[in-house]
């Protein structure tokens, strides 16, 4: 790997990291009130990025199953809800809370913008008197005309047995049961419509009703407003008057689901950042011995994320799930360029060089191998930002940009801030400076333990790995969250029991209802027959619950004739019980005019209602699943995208709303997108280490190292017994990120000491890369404190990462030289060639 000085380095960047080194030292408080005022517009810019925790943020607006979620929420009533919950434990009670929330829902329903989101409508409860008189509109045609036919059969036989000429030559029949027989069928002709008013959990513990409202509960600021409504209305029933405030109601669906989950994982990356952020801050402090330094590395630390996070808010706009926590990563990342030229300077000083000299040698050389550290990494995260998958390319393109953005304010920021504290009050010469400039001499022994055994576990890793003992745990609700509302959510979906629906279609007025249910269905019949799953057991349509009228005045029709028998039947033949028996009957018959779907119960024909009357909604029903599972998922995507290619095919536009389909778009696009990042990450940072040391083989040790690294992540893992999820690989390339930083470092010591340097590099790079990767360190163990199981599964992933390649690139890397060096020029015995 070549060990002559560094002789290299081009020029033109040298000329130019000098003369910037002069210029802030010639200008240092110009620079600083610069880069202070710069807050005032990008603190503006950052302060407006929101935090989106929903996981269908994480496909771009304009792909075709987000398009289609957008268009049918346009139409459909019933996407948004909020599910008010209350304890079935006095039923009485319950209906009756139920019963006032449902009136208070009613009287605002169809609230304009000024009163807040607009309730839709209301589910759960069904006027079953409503039904109950209607009923004979919702029985089919042909059984209204057995009916029709029995009675007339009945009657007759009747009449003629009054009259003494009926002759029965069978077995001797009572003409009057005959009749109670008849007007108990039509009396018994409610067993098409539900029995039951309320919905209740299979255990019995909960009543449920909803608030369906007209967006998209993935906007958050919607979200809020819609559960605030609602939660208003809960906090006057249960005011100790009207209903006791020790009532047990809870709230979920959709709206809270989205609204809670957003506020815990905001409030467990605050709180992970403050105990992130002491802790380091800490560290810093005890491991530099200057309270001063804390200002110095924070100002332009702080300075260059206030830069990126406005730079998110104009490209992006928004941070999701994954790109959140990009506050500890850029934070451990950037503050490290200011832990390199905090230690490069003490040393300087210390050497006893002149301020201007000291601060231009600082930016010149350690920043020139700042830039390569930042350029390497950069480009790691500069391929992650092509991904297709937006969570991992939104994130990608934020660190990328804000990496280079933090190092510009450090390069900046931090000579300028150390000129300003020097001519305040020049740093004192450290006390343990002599300890400082005593070399580190690694016995013979541990250093071939180190050269060869960190291979050897890198190959144990290997060996983990392919076997399968460290494996991708594939479940997404690691992504969506486990707030309290979460978890009741899944409660209550497991408890409602039968179908439930996978997927909403939107029919428009000009497409045929029946067409697309025809094909739907042969969609099925095709995966059936070509061996693939089929997930949809069942169509609901408008049709169902809301007879046509042609339909319904064919029935009416019946039921008229129906009713002509019915006054044929003399109440004087029938008892008491009779009697009202035929009174209900006729009442029934009257009733069965054909009536407008706005006189129906909104729970019976609102989920298949648009919002604005033209179309109808579809319902995909699917058993139970376990739709946390990965595969699962992909699975229904795929018969998703089989059904809207068949209807685009067939001529239909009818639209497909379903965040299973989204889900299960996101994970074939992570899957994808794996193979890609590992071969194109490897190939960027080996360009761009090539490009900056211009020797392949020093390129190749740099990243044999880091590699080293990674792969003991692997182990580590496994003895850990942690996972791989959708949510912790995004620190793999922080892992890289880190460590190659170290190598860098390392490797630009090593060549400016010159051969037989590896004790000094030892003693002065090691212990700032001590430092730095401590501090990234603590950065992620703080989200070990953290609610969300997928941050938790981020610290304890980072942690395995940080250590791992911290011994691969800051223990084993230098060992290595030190091998080449001894084999060179015989044991160094510890006496440098050259004193840094």
């Amino acid at each position: 790997m070549g060990s002559d000085a560094e002789t290299e380095t081009p020029s033109w960047l040298s000329r130019s990291l000098a003369a910037l080194g002069r210029f802030v030292h010639a200008r240092a408080a110009l620079v600083l009130v610069a880069l202070l005022v710069s807050l005032v517009p990008t603190g503006w810019l950052a302060s407006r990025l929101e935090m989106r925790a929903s996981f269908l943020a994480l496909l771009p607006p304009d792909e075709e199953p987000v398009r289609q979620l957008e268009e049918v929420i346009q139409h459909t009533r019933s996407a948004s809800d909020v599910a008010i919950v209350i304890s079935a434990t006095d039923r009485a009670m319950a209906e009756r809370y139920a019963e006032a929330f449902v009136h208070e829902l009613e009287a605002q329903a169809g609230g304009g913008a000024s009163d807040g989101p607009t309730i839709s409508g209301i589910g759960g409860h069904i006027d079953m008197d409503w039904l109950r008189e209607h009923r004979l509109l919702f029985v089919p045609e042909d059984e209204l005309e057995r009916l029709v036919s029995r009675a007339e059969e009945a009657i007759d036989r009747e009449l003629l047995a009054n009259t003494g000429l009926y002759i029965d030559l069978e077995e001797p029949s009572d003409a009057a049961g005959d009749t109670d027989s008849l007007l108990a069928e039509v009396d018994e002709s409610d067993e098409r419509i539900p029995h039951d008013e309320w919905i209740v959990t299979t255990d019995g513990r909960y009543l449920c009703i909803w608030a369906f409202f007209s967006g998209n509960n993935g906007d958050l600021d919607f979200g809020r407003r819609a559960l605030e409504r609602v939660q208003a209305i809960d906090r006057a029933l249960r005011d100790g008057t009207r209903f006791p405030r020790e009532l047990e109601v809870r709230l979920a669906g959709g709206i809270p689901t989205r609204v809670d989950d957003e506020r815990a994982i905001r409030a467990d990356l605050q709180v992970a950042g403050v105990v992130g952020f002491v802790a380091v801050v800490l560290l810093i402090v005890a491991s530099l011995r200057a309270p001063r330094a804390l200002v110095i590395l924070a100002v332009p630390l702080f300075i260059g994320l206030v830069w990126t996070f406005a730079f998110a808010r104009l490209a992006v706009g928004h941070l999701n799930i994954i790109s959140g926590f990009l506050f500890s990563i850029l934070s451990g990342l950037g503050i490290e360029y200011g832990i390199h030229l905090m230690h490069r300077f003490r040393e300087l000083r210390d050497e006893g060089v002149p301020l201007e000299r000291a601060i231009e040698e600082l930016v010149e050389k350690t920043g020139r191998a700042l830039i390569s550290g930042s350029m390497t990494n950069a480009s790691v995260f500069g391929v992650i930002a092509f991904a297709q998958f937006s969570g991992f390319s939104e994130f990608g393109l934020i660190a990328a940009v804000g990496l280079i953005l933090t190092l510009i304010a450090t390069m900046l920021g931090l000579p300028a801030l150390l000129v300003l504290f020097e001519r305040w009050r020049p740093i004192g010469k450290s006390a343990d400076q002599a300890s400082h400039a005593r070399p580190i001499v690694v016995p013979d022994a541990l250093r071939w333990g180190i050269v060869i055994g960190v291979p050897v576990l890198s190959i144990l890793s290997i060996v983990a790995l392919v076997s399968g003992r460290v494996r991708f745990d594939g479940n997404w609700r690691l992504l969506a969250g486990n707030s309290e509302t979460a978890q009741f959510q899944e409660y209550l979906r497991h408890h409602f029991g039968g179908l439930y629906t996978a997927g909403l279609v939107y029919v428009p007025p000009d497409v045929e209802l029946s067409r697309v249910v025809e094909v739907i269905e042969g969609v099925g019949v095709t995966r059936r027959a070509a061996g693939e799953n089929v997930d949809v057991v069942e169509t609901d349509t408008l049709d169902e619950a809301f007879p046509p009228l042609e339909r319904q005045r064919a029935r009416a029709a019946i039921a008229a004739r129906l009713g002509q028998q019915l006054s044929r039947i003399r109440p004087a033949m029938l008892d008491d019980e009779g009697r009202e028996r035929l009174a209900e009957g006729q009442r029934l018959v009257a009733a069965a005019q054909p009536v407008a779907i706005e006189e129906l119960p909104y729970a019976l024909v609102g989920p298949f209602v648009t919002s604005d009357g033209g179309g109808s909604i579809l319902h995909l029903q699917m058993y139970e699943t376990d739709d946390a599972n990965t595969d699962v998922l992909v699975r229904w995507a795929d018969e998703a995208r089989d059904m809207v290619a068949a209807l685009r095919e067939a001529g239909l536009e009818a639209p497909l709303l379903s965040e299973n389909w989204i889900a299960g778009e996101i994970f074939e696009r992570v899957a994808r997108d794996a193979r890609y990042l590992v071969v194109g990450t490897l190939l960027a940072v080996f360009v761009v280490l090539l490009i900056d040391f211009r020797r392949p083989l020093v390129a190749l040790g740099v990243l044999g190292a880091v590699l080293l690294g990674v792969l003991g992540i692997a182990g580590g893992m496994f003895v850990c017994g942690v996972n791989l999820n959708f949510m912790n690989a995004a620190i793999l390339p922080v892992c890289v990120g880190i460590s190659l930083d170290n190598a860098i470092h390392v490797y630009h010591r090593w060549r400016e000491s010159g051969p037989g340097s590896i004790p000094l590099v030892l003693r002065h790079t090691t212990s700032s890369n001590a430092l730095a990767s401590a501090t990234n360190l603590l950065g992620f163990a703080a989200l070990a404190l953290t609610h969300h199981e997928g941050l938790r599964s981020v610290a304890w992933l980072a942690m395995i990462g940080v250590t791992a390649t911290y011994v691969s690139t800051t223990l084993w890397f230098p060992m290595v030289f030190a091998t080449l060096d001894a084999r060179r020029t015989g044991p160094t015995r510890g006496s440098p060639a050259k004193d840094a």
